[in-house]
């Protein structure tokens, strides 16, 4: 297999993988109580996960549409945390379609995921995050974004402390047989012991990857990049640092 095509089939793979799963009783009952109807649902979307953490709460993300068109929607964020006993709401987050970032057009909307990795921003508080996974159709132009969202609790609800960080990029150009140009970018998040208003910094591990493949023979190569980023909180999110 030349290195085009076995590119193509991994991303194929990677970009094919959503689970097209219907919301669990639990989602259903938080529906009801939120006066959110399926049917104004983007049914392929619902995630649900218990905290490792905590085993007694559930994030639910509910992808309720805010506005659709011909070819394209977008999603009001809806993002709770519910005891699996009582079925009870104890943290939420809402932001409406026209500021939440979350469309789907051209390029669309693949998955939602939650991440429950150790995210301790704090000393005594875990955040959770919520994964957007985006991507196009086109295969001579093929293009996937991954961004995170970060929720920590805040009384009766969560705050919104990293939004739609990119996380994950992929894109390039190829002629379906043999040339090709392609980068990848990964984002891992790395919390750090320095506080800045009382958050732990991030560190952010940035990795670039370019292959190109061309030539009769189809001869490929590749070339890396390594670079940081810092997250630091301020005035009630994480911003970049400036350089």
């Amino acid at each position: 297999m030349n290195f085009f095509r076995s590119i193509l089939v991994w991303v194929f793979v990677v970009l094919t993988s959503n689970t097209f799963g219907q919301p669990s009783d639990l989602t259903i009952k938080v529906m009801d109580n939120l006066g959110i109807h399926l049917e104004d649902c983007e049914g392929s979307l619902f995630a649900e996960k218990v905290l490792p953490y905590d085993k007694n709460l559930t994030v639910i993300v509910i992808p309720k549409i805010g506005q659709h068109k011909e070819g394209m929607f977008t999603l009001d964020s809806y993002v709770v945390v519910v005891n699996n006993k009582t079925e009870r709401i104890k943290h939420k987050y809402f932001e409406s379609y026209k500021t939440s970032g979350w469309e789907s057009d051209a390029v669309f909307i693949s998955d939602l995921t939650i991440d429950t990795a150790r995210y301790l921003v704090q000393e005594n508080t875990r955040a959770f995050g919520v994964i957007l996974h985006t991507r196009n159709m086109s295969h001579p132009n093929p293009y996937a974004s991954n961004y995170i969202s970060l929720f920590i609790p805040k009384g009766n609800k969560l705050q919104n402390i990293l939004k739609n960080f990119e996380i994950y990029s992929y894109g390039g150009e190829t002629d379906m047989e043999c040339l090709a140009e392609l980068y990848y970018q990964r984002k891992i998040l790395i919390l750090s012991n320095n506080i800045t208003n009382g958050f732990f910094d991030i560190e952010v591990k940035v990795s670039n990857t370019i292959h190109i493949s061309k030539g009769e023979d189809c001869e490929a190569t590749k070339t890396s990049s390594n670079a940081k980023q810092v997250l630091k909180f301020s005035d009630g999110t994480y911003k970049i640092q400036k350089q």
